[in-house]
């Protein structure tokens, strides 16, 4: 496992998203070279629910999220079949809603943009990069009471 993995499967991989700023913000990712779910073996398509549910569970614990949004683009190269899971607090929703650029009543598409554009797609600085760090050990922390 690497510095931002929380847990690996035999299929799946829960890590911690490397650019992110925000909090309770995970990538479900695929450790076969797959670049689409139709690639994917079957005993990894059987298992991948689990392994959402897990990450779900695991942000609800810890954050207590109003919703947590799941989305796989696939648009970049080099990277295998993958889910974004978010925990979307009351918190974030309002600063969305406080967000010029945003509508009053914010959709799960908001929320993909806006957690992507104003919490990630950027280089960490040193502070964030500790903060990071916190998050990803509280959350494999939490995870042992999981399993």
């Amino acid at each position: 496992m690497d510095s931002m993995s929380l847990l690996d499967t035999e299929h799946w991989r829960i890590s911690y998203r490397r650019d992110a700023r925000h909090p309770g913000s995970l990538i479900v990712a695929s450790r076969s070279n797959a670049r689409d779910l139709a690639d994917l073996a079957p005993s990894a398509l059987a298992a991948l629910g689990q392994v959402l549910a897990l990450g779900e569970r695991l942000l609800r614990q810890e954050y207590q999220p109003h919703k947590v949004v799941f989305y796989k683009l696939g648009f970049s190269s080099g990277f295998s079949v993958h889910f974004h899971v978010v925990a979307v607090t009351r918190e974030l929703l309002q600063e969305i809603v406080e967000h010029p650029d945003y509508p009053d009543e914010p959709d799960g598409n908001d929320v993909i943009l806006f957690v992507s554009r104003e919490y990630a797609e950027r280089a960490l600085t040193p502070a964030e990069q500790l903060e990071q760090m916190r998050q990803v050990e509280r959350l494999r922390q939490r995870l042992t009471s999981l399993n």
